[in-house]
C-alpha cells in the first residue's frame, strides 16, 4: 500500500525549545509575515511549522522521519544549556555542555527554509551555468547532443538541437525544480559549524530598553565590509571579525565573536537593541517572532520584505539565470 504525504505531518522549521521563551504571559508568540503583511498569535507548538519539512518519502511509498527524530534529541540535550545560559551561565570552553549547545546553534542556522532556498539556488545555477559551457562549446554540445539522443533512441533534428543550445545558452525561460532530499543534505553543515562556534567567545547581552525578537533565520551573522571579497566573498564564520548573535529570549542574546572582548555579559542601550533587531529582520527569509504585538515591529517586517539572503555568482555563466525552487518530495 502506498501511503504518500496526503496527511503531512507538521513539523517544526524553528524548534519549540526556542519559540517558548518568546511566548507572552498567554503562551502566545506573534507572527509577522512580511511577506503578506499579516500579524496573528498561536501557540509555540504551532508556530513556524511546515507539513513533513524534513520528511522524505521511501521507495515503498512510506514517509522516512529520521531527520526529524535526530533533530528533536539535539533539542532535546541542549536544553539544559538553552536553561542554564538564560540563568546567566555560559558553558565553559571544552565542556561537553558547550559543543551541545554549539551543535544546536549550527542547526539553527542550517535547518532553515532560508539555507534549503540558498542550497537549492547554489545547485540550480551549478547546473544551468554547466550547461551554458556545454552550449559554448561546439564539441562538447556534440557529445551531450549524442547522449541524449541515445537516450531517447532517435537523431535530433536540426531545428530541435539549435533549439536545445538555445535553452542551454538562457535558462530564464525555464523553472529549474531541485528535489528536495538535495537541499536536506545542509544540515550535515550543522557539525562543522558546531566546532567554529564552539571555539568562539560567548557573551550574554540584555537590553537597557526595548526587547529582542526572532524569526524564521534566528542565528545572524555580520562581518566588516572590509573584510569581504568581491569575487572570494567574506570566508563565511570563519571570518574573525565575525559576530554571531543568537537571541535566546526577549530580554537576553547570545553574542559570539573570535577575538574576546573579556566580557561575559552586558547592557545593550535602546539603539543597539533595535539594531540588533534590525539586522534580525534583514537576514530572516520571510517571518519574525515576538511575545507581543508592536507596530514598531510590524514596520520592521514591512521594510525588509525584499531582503532576504541572496545568493551571488561570477564569472561564467549566462546573463539571467532560470528561476529555482525546492521539490516537494
Amino acid at each position: 500500500m502506498r501511503h504518500g504525504m496526503t496527511t503531512p505531518k507538521q513539523q517544526h522549521i524553528i524548534p519549540c525549545l526556542h519559540l517558548r521563551h518568546f511566548a507572552n504571559r498567554d503562551s502566545r508568540v506573534w507572527n509577522y509575515d512580511a511577506v503578506n503583511a499579516r500579524v496573528w498569535s498561536t501557540t509555540p507548538d504551532k508556530t513556524a511549522t511546515e507539513g513533513h519539512f524534513y520528511s522524505g518519502e521511501l521507495r515503498d511509498g512510506t514517509i522516512d522521519t529520521s531527520i526529524e527524530t535526530h533533530l528533536s534529541l539535539i533539542e532535546s540535550t541542549a536544553a539544559p544549556t538553552y536553561a542554564g545560559l538564560l540563568g546567566g551561565q555560559i558553558p565553559s570552553p571544552g565542556t561537553q555542555a558547550r559543543t551541545d549547545f554549539a551543535h544546536l546553534l549550527g542547526l539553527m542556522y542550517s535547518r532553515t527554509r532560508a539555507m534549503r532556498r540558498v542550497t537549492a539556488e547554489l545547485r540550480g545555477r551549478d547546473y544551468q551555468i554547466l550547461l551554458y559551457a556545454t552550449a559554448q562549446d561546439p564539441c562538447a554540445f556534440d557529445v551531450a547532443v549524442k547522449k541524449y539522443e541515445g537516450e531517447i533512441g532517435r537523431a535530433l533534428t536540426k531545428t530541435e538541437r539549435e533549439g536545445a543550445r538555445q535553452g542551454m545558452l538562457d535558462p530564464s525561460q525555464y523553472e529549474w525544480e531541485i528535489p528536495k532530499a538535495m537541499t536536506l543534505r545542509v544540515l550535515g553543515l550543522a557539525d562543522e559549524l558546531a566546532t567554529l562556534l564552539a571555539r568562539m567567545h560567548w557573551a550574554l547581552l540584555r537590553p537597557a530598553a526595548g526587547f529582542f525578537i526572532t524569526s524564521d533565520n534566528p542565528l545572524t551573522r555580520q562581518v566588516h565590509r572590509s573584510t569581504v571579497h568581491p569575487i572570494y566573498g567574506d570566508n563565511g564564520f570563519e571570518n574573525q571579525s565575525a559576530e554571531v548573535m543568537f537571541p535566546l529570549s526577549p530580554s537576553l542574546m547570545l553574542l559570539l565573536v573570535w577575538h574576546s572582548r573579556r566580557l561575559e555579559s552586558a547592557t545593550l542601550p535602546i539603539e543597539f537593541v533595535a539594531r540588533a533587531n534590525e539586522v534580525r529582520a534583514a537576514q530572516s527569509e520571510q517571518y519574525l517572532y515576538a511575545d507581543r504585538k508592536d507596530p514598531d515591529i510590524e514596520a520592521l517586517a514591512r521594510r525588509y520584505r525584499d531582503s532576504r539572503p541572496t545568493l551571488t555568482t561570477e564569472g561564467l555563466g549566462p546573463q539571467k539565470f532560470g528561476r529555482i525552487t525546492v521539490g516537494k518530495t
